[in-house]
């Protein structure tokens, strides 16, 4: 079943360390002060996103959820142009949850990512 119906799906998550293990490996890197994405091709027709948000610099749980739905949705969003490619996003420094633009912010790196 192809997961461009619109929802975010189990299918699209990076779960296992190896997996996450191998996109650290990769080369194809977007970067600024606050977000590292990296990206690598997989055998799949269907793109899948892992996500590192570490307390050390979002300390409040409600704040690291937030930040995580609002990259999901934008990958949610995206999906179809990031086809056949295993993603982490990694938050690098503090982020002020409700203030980001993330629709502009997270549309460059997915353009450089896939590229």
């Amino acid at each position: 079943m192809s997961s461009f119906g619109g929802r975010f799906r189990a299918s699209n998550r990076l779960k296992r360390p190896e997996e996450f293990k191998q996109v650290f490996s990769s080369r194809r890197r977007s970067s600024d002060n606050s977000f590292l994405f990296l990206a690598k091709s997989n055998e799949f027709n269907e793109p899948r996103l892992g996500l590192a948000v570490p307390k050390k610099h979002i300390r409040s749980a409600v704040e690291r959820n937030r930040l995580k739905r609002i990259i999901r949705e934008s990958f949610r969003l995206n999906q179809k142009k990031l086809k056949g490619n295993d993603i982490v996003v990694v938050v690098r420094s503090r982020v002020d949850v409700n203030k980001i633009k993330a629709e502009s912010i997270f549309a460059k790196h997915w353009d450089k990512v896939i590229l």
